[in-house]
């Protein structure tokens, strides 16, 4: 029996994959790229190269996620072709870096994620339900070596410390939370408030405050943003909220998780660069629209001739 596991690295730090790339690469036995290198070092420039070419070298820059082996698992050959027919399906059209490691009791493949897809230029995202079908896709796969998950095992992140990725958090109460939420225990509001909210801003070309905030509603968060006011207020409905206190500052959300693009002047040129672009592009679309008239009479003169 095997254990499949989400790492919460919620990096938005840009070149952020690096250091979980380089600590795979490093120790691993066999590595194997999807859609990237084989080498780790050559991955990271991959994994950049499509971030650039969609403009999306913000925002969070990758997944990570481990399968680990049970002991019928005793090939590294056998745990990576098992490990890159399940990340072929599972992350289809995303860069994944496959790194067997021996260095624990049984083998482990790390499936590293660039979080933009090089076919689609989308960011990588992943519900509850679709965490569900991963394990469905794994124990699939897995008939064929005689593997399966754990049963009953729920695909959920894992954290460890007050400091894992870029979460930083040193209040004792609110670091339980957030080790409640990622044990499946309990469900953190901190946690489930800052996803929707960089779910929002990452799927979406927001352009003012105004659709922010009807955004949000729409995923169940309030939004109090006043120019008078300094601070930024989320409010998560009480229909999902897990406690009474359900309402965060952006500041909160940005220290919790070092998110530098988290505040207030840097969410206004966010909007202000995606209006700017949208303008462009309207710009763009009349011009072409005015060429197609031009080019439909000059053709309608030919035919009078």
């Amino acid at each position: 029996m095997g254990i499949f596991k989400s790492i919460d690295n919620p990096s938005t730090r840009k070149g952020g994959s690096k250091s979980a790339l380089d600590y795979v690469g490093k120790k691993a036995e066999l590595t194997k790229g999807i859609n990237c290198s084989d080498d780790y070092i050559e991955a990271y420039k991959d994994f950049q190269e499509t971030k650039e070419l969609y403009n999306k070298l913000g925002g969070r820059q990758f997944k990570h996620f481990v399968l680990s082996f049970g002991e019928e698992t005793k090939s590294n050959e056998i745990a990576l072709e098992m490990s890159e027919k399940i990340a072929s399906k599972i992350f289809n059209g995303h860069e994944v870096f496959l790194a067997v490691h021996s260095d624990t009791d049984n083998l482990h493949c790390h499936m590293v994620v660039n979080s933009v897809n090089v076919m689609t230029g989308y960011k990588y995202s992943h519900s509850k339900q679709e965490l569900e079908n991963y394990k469905e896709v794994i124990n699939e796969i897995g008939k064929d070596y005689n593997f399966v998950l754990t049963k009953n095992q729920e695909l959920v992140s894992e954290i460890q410390n007050t400091t894992v990725g870029d979460i930083k958090i040193y209040n004792k109460s609110k670091l339980k939370s957030v080790e409640n939420h990622f044990s499946g225990k309990k469900e953190s509001d901190l946690v489930n408030t800052y996803s929707i909210v960089i779910k929002v801003l990452e799927e979406n070309r927001i352009k003012s405050i105004k659709e922010f905030g009807s955004k949000l509603l729409e995923q169940g968060i309030k939004l109090d943003w006043q120019e008078q006011r300094k601070n930024i207020t989320f409010e998560l409905d009480t229909k999902y909220s897990q406690s009474k206190k359900n309402k965060f500052r952006l500041s909160n959300l940005s220290k919790s998780f070092s998110d530098p693009k988290l505040t207030k002047e840097n969410l206004e040129l966010i909007f202000e660069k995606n209006l700017y672009q949208e303008q462009i592009k309207e710009a763009e679309r009349i011009k072409k629209q005015e060429l197609i008239k031009i080019k439909s009479k000059a053709r309608d003169k030919g035919m009078e001739r």
